[in-house]
């Protein structure tokens, strides 16, 4: 039986259906079936995957019963870590929600070859079924692929002529007229969801889901070839085999996805595809490829560009950014650079750039990637003093280099008041019955000299390191300009302009209470601040009420200096329509529990003494716009590894990035050139007691 290099196994179930007895010729399908067998091909042939671990439903054996049969010999027959694929082409709908927990009183539906409308049976399968299904296969695996080849948008209203959409009616018959729920109120509600722009399953990194189209859209069949060579598959099926059939050793899902998108999007207008979850996962793998940071070239006009990134994202006037092409991975002095660009000006989500160089004509194209290469900072730059020691000097000298030549950083001027103090501390040992001395009496005993960084409350900045080692002038430089970048991010606030925005977005803390009911947030002590017990749940709750959809993202700042995106799930954008709410760890499979980061604070592992505990600050941004934060993801400063366990990666997510009571400095607002444009920020600060 054919196993990864990592030794797992490899699954797949293809679903595939053009006939539906149940309703008129008009919903009938052609492609489907193609398409699974394609898939089948592509798997076996390019991936590996063994013959008798794919399972194939077709037409009329595809119905609800098989499906949901299948669906349970799948998850028993899978093995802890093991890939699995699950393909779905056919039709989509909707149907009344008999459970109570979708806003718009709606189910998402795909058709089983058995169900039909009034008045033959419903025998749809709910969102809320498949959730079911997928919780108890991520509590064996998170190597899982979904590709949903339908849509389950409103009612049909286009006309005959043109490409078949792969969706039916939805079926609003009241709930007496429908089968009985095979999903309990009680679960339902337990797993509510905030379904991804795709609108079938809640965003989670757990799994990787491809969608035919928006959620609003439709998903067409596409024809290729004539007369005898004819042939017709999904749209979305055809451009993604296309693209797998080329796919190499670290290829990844979004390397994928962003030459699978232009093309569908070409052919069919209305039809955008939609890929939420771990995107930089190797495709149909278990290899996470760390993505570089950059911002996409969105368009291109004559010399100026136009970046995915805006004021909401720290971008200045001035600063250059490369442009190197939309597959790079890593940058390194061998990689091709198709050009430089200049930030002009600045809008909430996006910047316009004067192309400064160019490879060759035309070589700087819409979907390319944008590097930062020199950021405008001013003096808004790091300070940092660096304390003379005569028996290190040369490794004095050696940073003192490398502060200056950092874009970020700068040495400290005389009279001015530092962010950061660096020593060297040499060999010392302490008696027992001394008084602390030297610099950084907290260490207490060092065995070997080690470099050490103090900040502004005379506390560690960041993890000790050995003056011997290795490129460690280097990592010292790495993590002050994570710590800049920190810092001027959590700077941004609200535009100077009276927004419209402002005062519409609630952003709440939850805590789940005793009885297990997620209940406020409420501010413990004199100063506002609410407090979490370590090992407590956590969730957070966002409504819009603002007249139009907005979009939202919330980055996580923690002690080690690392900035995380807890919501959305990288790759999506979903939007928040008025008078909606997201929820934020409080689903079923998907919560957030607050722990202590291992690494903190920043002592030798000897040192006795006991933290109380520290504040964690989430920033939420909202715009009118669709934007990617993901870029401003960034690790914490390089210490230990911390060791990733088998908890849910949320819950990882979380636990490795609390802040300390850092000191604020002054903040500057951001001023926005275009009064058409509209963003906010939104701060929710709280206390984390450690036991």
């Amino acid at each position: 039986m054919t196993r990864t290099n990592d030794g797992q196994n490899k699954h797949a179930l293809l679903i595939g259906i053009n006939d539906y007895p149940n309703f008129d010729n008009w919903a009938q399908l052609y492609g489907c079936i193609n398409d699974v067998t394609l898939m089948e091909k592509i798997l076996k042939e390019n991936f590996q995957f063994p013959p008798e671990n794919i399972s194939l439903l077709k037409n009329e054996g595809a119905t609800r019963d098989k499906i949901l049969f299948a669906m349970d010999e799948l998850i028993e027959r899978v093995g802890v870590d093991d890939i699995v694929v699950i393909h779905y082409s056919g039709h989509g709908s909707q149907m009344t929600d008999r459970e109570g927990d979708e806003p718009d009183g709606m189910d998402e539906t795909i058709v089983p070859y058995d169900s039909g409308r009034s008045p033959n049976e419903n025998r749809d399968i709910t969102d809320d079924e498949i959730y079911v299904k997928l919780l108890r296969l991520n509590e064996k695996t998170p190597y899982v692929t979904f590709i949903f080849d339908s849509c389950h948008s409103g009612t049909i209203t286009r006309d005959t002529f043109g490409a078949k959409a792969r969706r039916v009616e939805p079926d609003d018959r009241p709930i007496d007229e429908l089968p009985v729920s095979s999903v309990s109120r009680e679960v339902a509600l337990a797993g509510e969801i905030n379904p991804g722009p795709s609108g079938w399953l809640p965003l989670s990194k757990r799994y990787v889901l491809i969608a035919g189209c928006h959620d609003e859209e439709s998903s067409y069949e596409y024809h290729t070839g004539s007369g005898e060579n004819k042939l017709v598959h999904g749209a979305l099926t055809y451009f993604l085999s296309r693209e797998l059939t080329q796919a190499v050793s670290g290829t990844t899902y979004r390397d994928v996805f962003e030459q699978v998108s232009p093309h569908i999007t070409s052919k069919f207008a209305r039809q955008h595809p939609q890929m939420e979850g771990a995107r930089d996962r190797e495709l149909f793998g278990i290899k996470e490829i760390e993505p570089m940071r950059f911002v996409p070239v969105t368009s291109r006009r004559a010399s100026k560009v136009t970046l995915g990134a805006g004021a909401a994202h720290g971008m200045t006037i001035g600063s250059q950014w490369e442009i190197y092409p939309q597959n790079v991975k890593k940058v390194n002095n061998e990689t091709p650079v198709n050009g430089l660009v200049e930030i002009e000006k600045i809008l909430a989500t996006s910047a316009e750039a004067k192309i400064i160089t160019e490879e060759n004509e035309g070589s700087i194209l819409a979907g390319n990637r944008a590097v930062e290469t020199l950021h405008n900072f001013g003096e808004m730059r790091f300070a940092i003093e660096i304390s003379p020691s005569e028996n290190f000097s040369e490794e004095i000298n050696m940073l003192s280099e490398a502060v200056q030549n950092s874009p970020l950083l700068r040495l400290v001027s005389p009279g001015e008041e530092a962010k950061a103090k660096v020593y060297i501390i040499p060999e010392r040992k302490k008696s027992e019955d001394s008084e602390p001395y030297g610099p950084v009496p907290q260490l207490n005993d060092v065995p070997k000299p080690i470099w050490a960084v103090i900040g502004e409350d005379g506390q560690l900045l960041m993890p000790n390191h050995s003056v011997t080692e290795h490129n460690v002038v280097s990592t010292l430089c790495k993590n002050f300009e994570k710590i800049t970048r920190f810092r001027q991010l959590l700077r941004l606030l609200n535009p100077d302009k009276q927004d419209p925005l402002i005062g519409k977005v609630d952003f709440v803390l939850k805590r789940r209470s005793n009885n297990g009911e997620w209940i406020n947030a409420e501010p413990a002590n004199e100063n506002g601040m609410v407090l979490y017990n370590e090992g407590e749940q956590f969730g957070a709750e966002i409504t819009n009420r603002y007249s139009k959809g907005i979009y939202v993202n919330v980055l996580d700042f923690g002690l080690t200096g690392r900035v995380s995106l807890i919501h959305p799930v990288e790759g999506s954008n979903e939007k928040l329509d008025p008078g909606k709410t997201i929820k934020i760890g409080m689903r079923q499979g998907d919560e957030l529990t607050l722990y202590k980061p291992d690494n903190f604070p920043f002592l030798p592992e000897d040192k006795e003494i006991n933290i109380e505990g520290g504040i964690e600050t989430l920033k939420l941004f909202a715009t009118l716009s669709p934007t990617d934060f993901s870029w401003l993801q960034q690790e914490g400063m390089r210490s230990i590894p911390v060791t990733r366990s088998s908890e849910a990666p949320l819950n990882w997510l979380f636990r490795t990035a609390y802040q300390g009571a850092m000191t604020r400095d002054t903040r500057r607002r951001v001023k926005v050139l275009d009064k058409d444009e509209s963003w906010i920020v939104l701060e929710r600060s709280f206390y984390l007691m450690c036991q």
